[in-house]
């Protein structure tokens, strides 16, 4: 099977001093187990096509012995095998919508800006991708595991956002793939992990806030929204509210719909009347300045998550590099063999940084 990332351990000839600090060689390891040197080195490096068992009694004795390979070689030899591949290795990009992302394209901002940034990345990578989205009637997950393996896929980007919140992603066969998660919201929560560093960014809105000498801070999102930052929003804002003094505190509205209720909202405003209030996109500019606010003369508003709303200040979350993260993140899996559950899931997030607008002036 042609996998990207299965390199070959190699060794070239080193002088005796440079052996004598390399140590273990990979002759030793299959004298020690009895197996050939060509067996060793796809234990080495997990490969699929040995027993388990194989695999296991190889790499114990390549630890007793002290054995560790030359990074250096290994990656050249990836380059190399890379430069010999006749076919395009491919990826999955797993999706809980129920229709392709070419096909909601129309309706959304934020998805198509990552998705265009993944699939551009991972062609950069040399791979190809195919995409998988769960539908209403999603396939069983051990259907789909067969699918991936039988086109000898073994790299999987679970893709954020759902169209409905009861809708899981698959549990594949794990010890199959490399697997990514982009995003929150899952009970999937084993898994390597790239998402938008929203902690980083609300506390860099409040600081903005606060130089600027504003008191009396709204936030306004939805159920929805807030699942999707990991609620990260909505903490930091309670913690900062916790921290100033009763007369100036402004209550979370934290919306039930994923639409924003106009009525809801201008009623809130009228009662508590903020000077700055956090939000994410547009709508909540759009009610206000339907019924007569100012914007920024009447209340200033901050876009948590700007992504080139016209006359908005806020915070750009850099979507794209979300997704060419992930990608970086899945081939230096796919490239090193790390198959299957991780002991220690890692987590990369992505700082955000301050576009100015007209909607907060400084």
């Amino acid at each position: 099977m042609n996998v990207v990332g299965y390199a070959p351990f190699s060794e070239t000839p080193l002088p005796m001093a440079a052996k004598k600090q390399v140590g273990t060689t990979l002759q030793d390891i299959a004298d020690r187990t009895g197996y050939g040197r060509s067996t060793v080195s796809l234990a080495l490096r997990n490969h699929p096509s040995l027993p388990e068992e194989t695999r296991v009694k190889i790499r114990e004795a390549a630890e007793s012995l002290g054995y560790r390979p030359n990074p250096l070689v290994a990656a050249l030899m990836t380059q190399l095998r890379d430069r010999r591949r006749t076919r395009q290795e491919r990826i999955a990009l797993v999706s809980r919508f129920g229709q392709t992302m070419t096909q909601r394209r129309r309706t959304d901002t934020f998805y198509p800006v990552l998705y265009d940034a993944i699939q551009q990345h991972a062609a950069t990578q040399g791979f190809g991708m195919d995409e998988f989205y769960m539908g209403k009637d999603p396939m069983p997950d051990a259907r789909l595991t067969q699918i991936l393996v039988s086109r000898g896929i073994h790299g999987v980007l679970f893709f954020p956002g759902s169209d409905r919140a009861e809708v899981e992603y698959p549990a594949l066969d794990w010890r199959h793939f490399a697997t990514v998660l982009i995003g929150f919201n899952t009970t999937r929560e084993n898994l390597h992990q790239v998402a938008s560093d929203y902690t980083y960014d609300i506390d860099h809105a409040l600081q903005r806030v606060a130089t600027a000498g504003l008191r009396r801070i709204g936030c306004v999102v939805t159920q929805r929204v807030s699942r999707a930052t990991n609620h990260a929003w909505a903490s930091r804002f309670l913690l900062k509210q916790h921290g100033i003094p009763a007369a100036h505190r402004v209550p979370l509205l934290m919306m039930k719909e994923e639409q924003y209720d106009a009525e809801e909202v201008l009623a809130w405003f009228r009662r508590h009347r903020p000077e700055v209030i956090l939000v994410a996109g547009d709508s909540v500019r759009n009610i206000l300045v339907a019924d007569g606010v100012r914007v920024p003369g009447d209340v200033r508003l901050i876009n948590l998550v700007q992504r080139g709303e016209k006359g908005m200040s806020g915070i750009d979350p850099h979507t794209g590099e979300v997704g060419r993260a992930a990608v970086d993140l899945l081939a230096s899996l796919l490239r090193s063999n790390q198959l299957g559950q991780p002991d220690f899931p890692r987590t990369i997030a992505i700082k955000g940084h301050w576009s100015p607008g007209a909607s907060f002036p400084e």
